[in-house]
């Protein structure tokens, strides 16, 4: 594919000098004699993976090494953590550089943006995956199973699973804080109820005290009201005002005949006499009615003084309290009604629930379907590889669904959990993948699931260091042809001792060391064909018929080149 590790440049880094290697996608063999450096090249990148630094690998007389590594069109979910760390990366180019110094301390950068050890691991685990003979790095942790047997469809259900995921969280929290608030209601309740029965009893009005102050006012000058109305109703009596009026009306009557004009003055007169002859009566009701009442003004006060008392012991006026009234009503039938709350609350979750119970089973059914096809080939693969009597199974966890309060199965990538388990000989049992001991089956069994499991995955590079130690002839032969069909979907590096695998190979890199003024140094260079065979020839065999070994490498080369 076009994902790859484009360059490599390491400078004083152990018996690493300076070397610059231009990587070309498919399938790289580095060979050499021991002790060249070949595994430092792979140290150098795990370095660019987030592997542990230390000063130790730093050339004697340096200050620092430098590692810096190119990788293109690589996973796309990277682009994602980076946008999470703020680094932009639009061109889809990844530098990756650590420095490493000699008092221990490392710098890794981005892109040129310092990053944690942490931040370059998270996505180092989508960039490349080292296979050593010990260990195989990032691949193979636990975690990063369920990737193994997903795809398209599955992706896909996944991401109805998310949506129906969140819905149930939020139906699921929601009936939790209402759970929670009636229980905290509950001591609340009749705290609330007393408060509400304070106030309706007092029977609010948001009008009433200014009423309540004007009677008030009245009441307290009695005596001034009292006092003058008798004075009115002494002026009438005296002066006889009335009756006055009223003679002074009928002899103006008299004079109407005389002369029209005196009409108007007539009517005047009448209704002034009218007028007068009422307020007379009005003063005189309003005199026998004026009572002091004592009590009223008794009440007003005690009134005014309570709801005074009431709004400081509230510290709302007459208008807030109204409306607090009101809110501790609504609280007070709210939870007489909250049992109609959990049990819609719970409807609600449980609806929910079964939804997203089907999206992951659904899921669930898909991937097993995909593992047990991954099975099939891996088999096959194994047995490729002379390995039939390696026995494995692909397990999934059993998810117990009875609980919709169970929220904590539902993952952000679905239920399943999903363990490789492996048995080397017959009889014996069956023993997960992350557990079983290394050495040279297990590269091969490694080298089989890797052959199926990394087109899943998008690595951009997958680095094999001496896996085929140990092997010969035909087992040589199927691991050579597995690599070339890895190297299709993803670049591949490898470390090889084998003949066969190294005529394998897209581009073939030789490692070497000299001695320059009493330092030992690697270099590295690329074969041309001619170099390859001569090589690979020397791999066959070190003794002197060398036209065979070069006959036979080249129909070697020839028969991978096809």
């Amino acid at each position: 594919g076009d994902n790859m590790l484009t360059s490599l440049t390491v400078s004083n880094f152990a018996i690493i000098d300076n070397i610059s290697i231009e990587f070309e996608d498919k399938l790289s063999v580095l060979t050499g004699e021991t002790g060249a450096g070949k595994s430092l090249i792979i140290d150098a990148i795990g370095l660019l993976l987030g592997e542990r630094a230390s000063s130790s690998m730093v050339r004697q007389d340096a200050d620092k090494a430098i590692i810096e590594g190119v990788f293109c069109n690589y996973n796309p979910r990277i682009n994602e953590i980076l946008e999470e760390i703020g680094i932009d990366n639009s061109d889809d180019t990844l530098i990756v550089k650590r420095e490493i110094n000699k008092n221990g301390k490392s710098i890794s950068r981005i892109n040129g943006f310092v990053v944690t050890l942490n931040q370059l691991e998270s996505i180092a685990g989508l960039l490349a995956d080292i296979h050593t003979q010990l260990d195989t790095k990032k691949l193979f942790d636990v975690r990063n199973y369920v990737e193994f047997v997903d795809n398209e469809v599955s992706n896909g259900i996944l991401n109805d699973y998310l949506k129906c995921r969140e819905e149930y969280f939020n139906a699921y929290k929601a009936y939790k804080k209402i759970l929670k608030e009636i229980e905290n209601g509950q001591e609340n309740l009749d705290f609330y109820k007393y408060r509400l029965n304070e106030l309706k009893n007092l029977q609010l009005d948001i009008n009433e005290i200014d009423n309540l102050e004007q009677e008030l006012y009245v009441l307290n000058n009695y005596e001034t009201i009292y006092n003058n109305i008798c004075s009115v109703k002494e002026i009438f009596k005296t002066n006889n005002i009335v009756n006055g009026l009223y003679d002074l009306k009928n002899i103006i009557s008299k004079l109407t005949s005389v002369d029209s004009k005196y009409l108007a003055i007539k009517d005047n007169l009448e209704n002034m006499y009218y007028e007068l002859d009422d307020l007379e009566s009005t003063i005189n009701n309003e005199i026998r009615s004026l009572e002091f009442d004592e009590e009223r003004l008794n009440y007003i006060n005690n009134r005014l003084s309570l709801l005074k008392d009431v709004q400081r012991k509230y510290k709302k006026n007459i208008e807030e309290l109204i409306e607090y009234q009101k809110e501790l009503q609504s609280f007070v039938d709210n939870f007489e009604q909250s049992d109609f709350l959990i049990e819609e609350a719970k409807k609600n979750t449980i609806t929910t629930f079964e939804e997203l119970v089907k999206k992951a089973q659904e899921l669930s059914i898909v991937r097993k379907a995909n593992a047990k096809l991954l099975k099939e080939n891996i088999m096959k693969t194994l047995t490729d590889l002379c390995l039939d009597k390696v026995q494995m199974e692909i397990v999934f966890n059993d998810v117990d669904y009875n609980s919709f309060e169970n929220s904590a199965i539902f993952k952000d990538n679905g239920v399943d959990e999903i363990d490789f388990l492996v048995s080397f000989n017959p009889g014996e049992s069956l023993k997960p993948l992350s557990k079983v001991a290394s050495g040279g089956e297990m590269s091969r069994v490694m080298l089989a699931f890797k052959t199926h499991i990394l087109e899943n995955v998008g690595l951009s590079t997958i680095i094999f260091d001496e896996i085929d130690t140990g092997i010969s002839g035909e087992v040589a032969n199927a691991v050579a042809v597995k690599l070339k069909a890895i190297s299709k979907k993803t670049q591949v590096l490898s470390i090889t001792h084998l003949p066969i695998v190294a005529s394998a190979a897209d581009q073939h890199l030789f490692v070497k060391k000299k001695v320059v003024n009493d330092r030992t140094v690697t270099s590295i260079t690329k074969l041309s064909k001619e170099e390859r065979i001569k090589e690979i020839a020397t791999m066959i065999s070190s003794q002197k018929d060398e036209i065979t070994s070069q006959l036979l490498a080249e129909s070697m080369i020839d028969k991978f080149c096809k």
